[in-house]
């Protein structure tokens, strides 16, 4: 629950909110502590707005200990995955207004017959990418030769 919601809350119930009241984990374990001896001893006389101020406490300790112990890669995975989900939400709607999107109907059959052939291997790329590992190869091994060759005059 974010700080502004819980602030707007407050207002509501007519409770000051200070800035100061809820920093430092000293203050909070001595708050903790001051809940627990006063819920003891006077468990009947607790109004509506007391329990609703201490509800309102402990959701806002429990907001800042979530902000403050989260790591920053936690939120960029959380970030990232959120991110591909929109995407993948963009696809599907773009694929749903598309009329000619994958179908299983006659008719689209005809629209993608229509469609010009979009290359999915290109034999002269495949042929370069395979001599440059070729050519990388005999590289290392070229080198690896020549430090052997240094080793061996370095023994003589």
């Amino acid at each position: 629950m974010s700080s502004k919601l819980v602030k707007k809350l407050l207002q509501q119930t007519a409770v000051p909110l200070t800035s100061n009241e809820y920093h430092g984990s000293s203050q909070n374990q001595s708050k903790k502590k001051h809940v627990k001896s006063s819920a003891n001893t006077s468990t009947a006389k607790v109004s509506k707005e007391e329990m609703m101020q201490e509800h309102v406490q402990s959701i806002l300790r429990l907001d800042n200990y979530v902000r403050n112990y989260t790591s920053s890669t936690a939120k960029k995975s959380f970030t990232r995955h959120s991110s591909d989900l929109k995407q993948q939400q963009k696809q599907k709607k773009n694929l749903k207004r598309n009329p000619e999107g994958i179908s299983n109907s006659r008719s689209s059959s005809s629209s993608f017959a229509q469609k010009t052939h979009e290359k999915t291997f290109d034999k002269e790329k495949e042929k370069r990418r395979r001599e440059q590992g070729y050519f990388g190869d005999v590289a290392r091994a070229l080198k690896k030769a020549k430090k052997s060759k240094k080793k061996q005059k370095k023994q003589k």
